[in-house]
């Protein structure tokens, strides 16, 4: 995230500062300390289907997760997508969502949250421990102020696990407080899950340092990875890829702004089934042991 000018970024700097005292009574803590070992879980035998939806957004994020009885929404896309998930789950009679992450606050991650927070019942709202002087940022928290929502703020070294259904969910904040000048990417939240022999790992915009940070939680081999940050290909793609052993990989990006040819090459040397989301919206569903992916009116497994 840029900003035009100095002045503009201390005044926008100073809103963000008074939007978040006005919130601080709403705010809570969570976690615990990352674990560097190999993520284990206990085994919960298999009961239902886990379904993920990607919705094609343009060059952005918003995804649900269903299991037979709860509805995780990790980031809300730009500022009017909030409407897509919202008839999305109104479709199914669907107006509560147990979990909203939102993994860091540039426009393309929380744009939508204030219309989903204000349209649907969220019961815990998961935050990274930052501030931001964007606008989608700032309707964000005057709407929780608003409705007097507790926000969840992922300490900086922490993790925290919950189990819905027959699902297992283990989620992670940056181990750092700065990244450098403008930079929010490396803030981003990252959700582990694993339903029956599968794992999936939903990596939010994490760049370098980010990516670093990831391998190093030792997570083992990932069944399917929302790949990070749009699809862009850096210096530590290759490591993140070596770390993860994806089979399926999904890319959040656009007709315009496309996944770096590189990452598209490597991921196809490489072996990776890989959805893109510039084909349309992407449905996943985890029977415990299979995937079956469905793009437009086929469906792949």
């Amino acid at each position: 995230m840029h900003i035009g000018t100095k002045i503009r970024k201390l005044g926008a700097l100073l809103m963000s500062a008074l939007t978040l005292i006005a919130a601080a009574g709403c705010q809570s803590s969570s976690g615990s300390e990352v674990s560097q070992t190999e993520t284990t879980v206990t085994p919960t035998d298999v009961t239902g289907d886990v379904t993920i939806t990607t919705f094609d957004v343009g060059k952005a994020d918003a995804m649900i997760i269903q299991t037979a009885n709860t509805v995780t929404v990790i980031d809300t896309g730009n500022k009017g997508d909030g409407k897509k998930i919202e008839k999305y789950l109104a479709a199914q009679g669907i107006d509560t969502v147990n979990t909203l992450i939102i993994t860091h606050f540039d426009k393309d991650h929380v744009g939508g949250a204030a219309r989903v927070i204000n349209r649907l019942k969220v019961e815990t709202i998961y935050v990274p421990d930052y501030t931001s002087a964007g606008d989608e940022y700032q309707s964000f928290m005057e709407k929780v102020n608003e409705l007097g929502k507790e926000l969840t703020v992922m300490k900086t070294g922490t993790d925290t696990a919950w189990t819905a259904d027959d699902a297992h969910f283990r989620l992670y904040a940056a181990k750092e407080t700065y990244y450098g000048k403008d930079e929010e990417n490396d803030f981003s939240l990252v959700l582990h899950m694993q339903h029956g022999a599968n794992t999936f790992l939903f990596a939010g915009d994490a760049e370098v340092a980010r990516q670093r940070e990831i391998i190093s939680l030792k997570l083992g081999q990932i069944t399917y990875l929302k790949f990070p940050y749009h699809g862009n290909y850096m210096s530590t793609t290759e490591d993140f890829l070596n770390a993860t052993n994806p089979k399926y990989a999904v890319v959040c990006c656009s007709e315009e702004e496309n996944a770096d040819p590189s990452t598209v090459e490597t991921l196809k040397t490489r072996g990776v089934e890989a959805y893109y989301t510039t084909n349309g919206d992407i449905t996943a569903v985890c029977d415990g042991s299979k995937i079956t992916f469905t793009q437009g009116a086929a469906a792949v497994s």
